[in-house]
């Protein structure tokens, strides 16, 4: 009786995601392939342990998660597509609901499909290569994973609406840095600015992320600028775009694709603020490159424990930190400072310095702010 039960909650479920359409999205046109997206070694490995403990692994599959709405995720496997739903016990630890477990867009998955039926079932995260994520901010520390399996990360910022928002990149660049990808600085709407303002708001950025990132000026109107992202999103690789709304995510998208098939919105005259015109996490093929994988603009990115990507985005700077007199110098006024050495040396750009700084200080009161016992 039970498994009677069971069987029709199942149908049901189906029956509700057959009713799930793809709205920002061209049907499967523009989703990735399975054969787009790379299954490492220890992805592989996990998956075949798996498979050899299963009591079902003639219906197993190996999965990407390439969209994430409200629905149910969208899993694409060798040859099909489909949504499934998550697996009771996998999501759960120790008798509580832990969200770093539930699948992201990009992971790399073990799904499920019994003969007949049109839903698949998620039943195991495989091992993430990296994993973005955002505080949610509250006292437990609570994080939420954007994307997983990401290699490279397209910081977008607009511009011709003042000054480029030099904190955002910041922030951006050292979250990349701390998940281990590569950033890359990809400014929009190029035609709104002169050569002398476009002139000043490379300085600035270039100013702040140093050589080692790089930055890619870009027009979506105009067609400038994209073979450049092309070129950092080569075949195999996925990338992550990441903006605010407004800052032209989609309107980028749709020009890397060759046609309108993510929706765009207008912005607010007075702060060139966009609404939100993204819904979901949704992973996109480039023609003849890797994959980008969008989400909803983010409004805000708080920084809790990525000391490590502070110091990758900063390495000069954590250098020098080394060499300091006291281990919990704070670079501001204590003797023996080798950073401050280093800021009147000239070895350390004094823009640089204070965005480190600025950021430093907002993780020590962020971290005073957690519960004790999280570890972060």
């Amino acid at each position: 009786m039970a498994k009677r039960g069971q069987r029709g909650a199942s149908r049901r479920r189906e029956v509700r995601a057959r009713e799930i359409t793809l709205p920002a999205v061209d049907t499967l046109r523009d989703l990735p392939a399975f054969a787009d997206l790379r299954v490492d070694d220890a992805q592989r490995a996990a998956y075949e342990e798996f498979l050899a403990a299963s009591e079902n692994a003639g219906e197993m599959r190996l999965g990407f998660v390439v969209r994430l709405d409200r629905g149910f995720p969208l899993v694409v496997t060798e040859g099909d597509a489909f949504r499934a739903e998550h697996a009771v016990a996998f999501a759960k630890q120790d008798g509580e609901k832990d969200d770093g477990l539930l699948p992201a867009v990009g992971d790399c998955v073990a799904v499920r499909r019994a003969p007949g039926h049109d839903m698949g079932v998620i039943e195991r995260v495989l091992p993430r290569r990296t994993s973005f994520e955002r505080w949610r901010g509250r006292s437990r520390g609570e994080k939420q994973v954007l994307a997983a399996n990401v290699d490279v990360i397209l910081i977008v910022q607009a511009l011709g609406a003042g000054d480029v928002l030099l904190d955002r990149v910041a922030r951006s660049l050292v979250l990349a840095n701390d998940c281990g990808t590569t950033p890359v600085v990809v400014l929009t709407k190029a035609d709104r600015r002169s050569e002398a303002e476009l002139a000043h708001d490379l300085g600035r950025v270039r100013g702040l992320v140093g050589e080692g990132t790089r930055i890619v000026v870009t027009s979506s109107a105009e067609g400038e600028g994209l073979d450049e992202v092309r070129a950092c999103v080569p075949a195999g690789t996925c990338a992550m775009i990441l903006g605010e709304s407004g800052a032209g995510k989609s309107t980028l998208l749709n020009a890397l694709l060759g046609h309108e098939a993510l929706a765009t919105g207008t912005v607010r005259e007075r702060d060139d603020r966009g609404r939100h015109t993204t819904v979901a996490r949704v992973m996109v093929a480039l023609p003849g490159g890797g994959t980008i994988a969008d989400a909803p603009g983010l409004r805000s990115l708080p920084l809790v424990g990525h000391e490590r990507g502070l110091a990758k985005a900063f390495p000069e700077i954590a250098a020098a930190a080394r060499e300091c007199r006291f281990r919990d110098c704070t670079h501001v006024h204590e003797p023996g400072c080798a950073v401050r050495e280093g800021l009147a040396a000239g070895d350390i750009a004094e823009e640089r310095l204070d965005c480190y700084l600025a950021l430093a200080a907002e993780m020590r009161a962020s971290a005073d702010s957690l519960d004790p016992d999280i570890v972060l």
